[in-house]
């Protein structure tokens, strides 16, 4: 037994390397199963995106590991030709990554350590086919439909945090795209091979320097690209640094085929020795900015050039600045394109300081002509429109005082024209200049002070659809302010101290500001706008309906093929204030005194803080009101709050009608909400009430007693004289009334009433917004109206009324529905009673008692006819209110049907 023992001890190293033999077969096993079941999945999904690419895609191999790293490694992927292409779009020989295991592990996957992410022996072949286009092009092309509508992107949310991941190396290695031209019966090949790219150390808190090296139709490496940026933040998103580039000459004309007709590159070479220190002239950067060296391109000859024209660039600087203090140094600054040249000498030092200095600093532009350019790069001519041709004066000079020095700058258009659509034009020799002084901070490292004037006297605003302004008519423009840059958080401000501009006969001054921070959709743009005018004529200064519809067509309609309607959400982001003070303003007609309007924006939303103004002899306030400007103009809300004190009803409605309807003065308040300015959709959309009193009214166009009097007459079994018509009914000193407004039709609240010396008038019903009369009443006439309609032979104890309707338009009434055969027979008993007293005495006054029955029977058949009339109109407004619903009904279950397809 003892003999025994010491053998079982020994044999404990087998059993445990059987089982370490074990785990590795295990684990081998189980890579060799992931590994195939990757493939498969990798095949599968390579096999659905064939189908998208329109080639086929083949994945060889792909291998895993997990440790002492977590990596994955993928060979031979090719992206095959698709028909008539005969080779590959793109080979990859290999793709290698791996990750730190332990790291990942241990901190639950908050520290990623990526050792080594490589991309080696890529190939992109860019085939030029017999028919001119490209397999770039082809793939392009079938990749456009298949991109999902554009939707409204998602706010923005705040940047990730990246600060965990670390990349110790990222490269691009010996890549290659070759370049193959079947155009032509002999095909060429070219290529830009050994191309490297490789980033180190990618990590939050250190610089990152990205090195790209390439061989541009060469056979050792010709070009070269070096980055460097500032510490990373967090989120790793970079921010230039130091840009280098080099290049030895290369003989662009081989490029040419593949940069597509649109461009039609024939010849040229380039070279490049550029440095550039960014510092702050980035936004995030920090430091002064050094520009060295710089870039040639020379014969550059592209096709359809006017006389084989060679067009020649150049970038030669030698500049430094610092945007913290503002300094600048021109050593040298010469850019050349074609004609054009632009060039730079002098210093400028502290000009973000109280007292900037200027030493012989000249900066001019000379033959800075858009359309002379596209006479040697023709694709130019597409891509200006026609919208600018002409050369472009710019100097910028130092100037002033010894204690007060200055930059000048000028910029000359008179010679340049113009057409910019939906903007303005301009011919050539017609006067655009503009001057701008910079004359250093508002403090010490403050904003930047400056003045500017524009003389726009040669410009036409008609273009804009909105400015009636033609060339040779007044438009200046003078400001004074600061201007201070985006730094930080602190958003970049604008501040006008001074703003006058003198448009045609009008003048306006005031001061204004802007601030914009943040960005994309989560932008934000505080303004505020205050301008005084002593008088401003907007009929004169905007153009008429007609005068739009000559310039963009019939009623501007819209034509095929033109732009989408604009985002409704265009406008979120503006926060801001305006103010208008104006002495007197023409508006529509109207004339408008001491109008002071107080506005507030928020996104599209404008609301009126304060709105005072006397108009038609009185004045109106209009507080509390409000319009959103997002959607289209036909579908703006809109609330109206007014009150209105003394108001001359003629003079308001005299440009609206075609003959006066009313007589005097409205005191009252309008709380009105709509959708859209258009009557059709007011007809529908507007609700709300108007409620006041008539001061001093009356009915122009109708005399509604005379009206009345003249069937009764004729009604009467003896003869009588009618009232001669005096085409007006005066309304009682003070007549209030209320009108509820719904399905366009301006409802009376209750039944207005007035009493005039011969007779006493009740109406009720309501007014269409197109002037349409809906109204039912009685008119009482008095016993002195109606003995004087009878000659004397009647002379009741009190009013007769008589039963009627007013329709048709307002300022052209007609009397309908009148009833006077109650009264009229009333008035006959009553003459028959008159005559027995006469003959009869005592005797004959109970005779005509009998005779008459007093004026009861009118009485009752005047007030059955009234109610009639209510029945009438409350089925009606019932029909309309039901017809209303049933097309709301309708219009949602359209909509219904766009959202869901059916």
């Amino acid at each position: 037994m003892s003999e025994q023992l010491p053998n079982k001890k020994k044999r404990w190293p087998y059993v445990l390397g059987g089982i370490v033999l074990l785990l590795v077969v295990v684990v081998a096993v189980a890579l060799w199963r992931l590994d195939a079941f990757l493939l498969q999945r990798a095949r599968l999904e390579a096999t659905k995106f064939s189908q998208t690419l329109g080639r086929p895609v083949e994945i060889g191999d792909i291998s895993t590991q997990l440790v002492p790293h977590v990596g994955v490694e993928v060979e031979n992927v090719v992206v095959g030709a698709a028909e008539g292409e005969q080779v590959p779009l793109a080979e990859l020989k290999r793709l290698d990554v791996s990750v730190a295991l332990w790291p990942a592990l241990t901190s639950r996957g908050q520290d990623i350590q990526v050792k080594n992410a490589e991309v080696s022996g890529l190939t992109v072949n860019v085939v030029r086919l017999p028919d001119g286009t490209t397999n770039v092009s082809r793939l392009m092309e079938k990749l456009d439909p298949q991109q999902p509508p554009e939707e409204q992107p998602p706010a923005e949310e705040q940047p990730t945090d990246l600060s965990a991941v670390r990349v110790d190396r990222a490269a691009l290695t010996d890549a290659t795209i070759r370049l193959i031209d079947r155009s032509e019966a002999q095909a060429r090949e070219l290529a830009i091979s050994d191309l490297d790219v490789e980033v180190k150390d990618l990590r939050a808190g250190k610089p990152l320097e990205v090195l790209l090296h390439a061989a541009v139709l060469a056979q050792k490496q010709n070009f070269h690209i070096t980055l460097k940026t500032t510490p990373l933040p967090p989120t790793l998103i970079p921010v230039p640094e130091r840009v280098v580039i080099k290049s030895e000459p290369i003989d662009l004309s081989p490029l040419g085929p593949f940069l597509g007709p649109d461009v039609g590159l024939q010849a040229g070479t380039l070279s490049a020795d550029w440095t550039a220190e960014l510092g702050a002239a980035v936004p995030g950067g920090n430091g002064p900015t050094k520009l060295q060296g710089g870039l040639r391109a020379q014969g550059l000859r592209f096709a359809g050039a006017e006389g084989g024209k060679a067009l020649d660039m150049l970038l030669d600087t030698d500049v430094t600045g610092d945007m913290k203090t503002g300094d600048l140094s021109l050593g040298k600054l010469l850019m050349e394109l074609g004609p054009a040249r632009l060039t730079g000498k002098g210093q400028v030092k502290g000009l973000l300081t109280e007292k900037p200095a200027v030493q012989d600093f000249e900066l001019v532009g000379q033959n800075l002509d858009p359309a002379l350019l596209a006479e040697y790069y023709p694709p130019l001519r597409k891509q200006l429109a026609n919208q600018i041709a002409g050369p472009i004066g710019l100097v910028v000079k130092g100037g002033g005082t010894q204690e007060a020095q200055a930059l000048t700058a000028e910029m000359d258009l008179t010679p340049v024209r113009l057409r910019i659509p939906e903007q303005l034009s301009k011919e050539a020799g017609t006067p655009m200049q503009l001057t701008a002084r910079l004359t250093g901070a508002a403090a010490s490292g403050g904003a930047l002070r400056f003045d500017a004037k524009a003389n726009l006297a040669g410009v036409d605003m008609r273009p804009g659809l909105l400015l009636d302004k033609r060339p040779g008519q007044t438009f200046t423009v003078d400001t004074a302010g600061t201007y201070q840059p985006a730094s930080g958080k602190a958003p970049l401000k604008v501040d006008l101290s001074r703003l006058n501009v003198a448009l045609l006969e009008s003048t306006l001054s005031g001061k204004a500001s802007v601030a914009l921070a943040g960005e994309g959709a989560k932008q934000t743009t505080t303004f505020s706008l205050a301008l005084k005018s002593p008088r401003l004529d907007a009929d004169e200064l905007l153009m008429t309906d007609e005068e739009i519809a000559a310039v963009a067509g019939p009623a501007g309609a819209p034509k095929e093929g033109e732009e989408a309607p604009e985002d409704p959400k265009r406008f979120n982001g503006m926060r801001g204030d305006m103010l208008f003070e104006i002495g007197a303003l023409r508006m529509s007609g109207m004339e408008l005194s001491n109008m002071v309007a107080e506005l507030k924006m928020v996104d599209d939303l404008i609301t009126v803080e304060r709105f005072t103004t006397g108009v038609y002899g009185g004045t109106v306030s209009a507080g509390g009101s409000s319009v959103r400007l997002g959607p289209p103009a036909a579908q703006r809300p809109f609330e109206l709050k007014a009150e209105v004190r003394g108001m001359n009803v003629a003079q308001a409605l005299s440009d609206r009608v075609p003959r006066k309807v009313l007589d005097g003065k409205f005191d009252g308040q309008m709380n009105l909400s709509g959708v859209g300015y258009e009557m059709e959709s007011l007809k529908e959309r507007l609700v709300g009430a108007i409620d006041g009193n008539l001061l001093g009214g009356a009915f122009v166009g109708l005399d509604i007693p005379a009206a009345v009097s003249g069937p009764l007459v004729k009604a009467l079994p003896f003869a009588g004289k009618a009232l001669n018509s005096e085409g007006v009914t005066q309304l009682a000193e003070q007549l209030p009334f209320g009108v509820t407004i719904k399905n366009g039709v301006a409802q009376l609240s209750k039944p207005i009433t007035w009493t005039r010396p011969e007779a006493a008038m009740s109406f009720d019903g309501g007014i269409r917004l197109d002037g349409t009369l809906d109204l039912a009443g009685t008119v009482n006439l008095g016993p002195p109206l109606v003995q004087k309609l009878t000659l004397g032979r009647a002379t009741p104890s009190e009013p007769i009324p008589v039963a009627l309707k007013l329709t048709g338009k307002a300022w052209s009434p007609e009397v309908t529905g009148l009833d006077v055969k109650p009264a009229a027979v009333a008035i006959a008993k009553m003459a028959a009673a008159g005559a027995a007293t006469e003959l009869l005495g005592d005797k004959g006054k109970e005779v005509g008692k009998i005779i008459t029955g007093g004026t009861d029977a009118a009485k009752q058949a005047a007030q059955a006819e009234v109610e009639k009339r209510k029945q009438e109109a409350a089925e009606k407004a019932k029909q309309e209110a039901e017809a209303a619903r049933k097309k709301a009904e309708e219009e949602a279950k359209k909509r219904l049907k766009g959202i869901f397809g059916r």
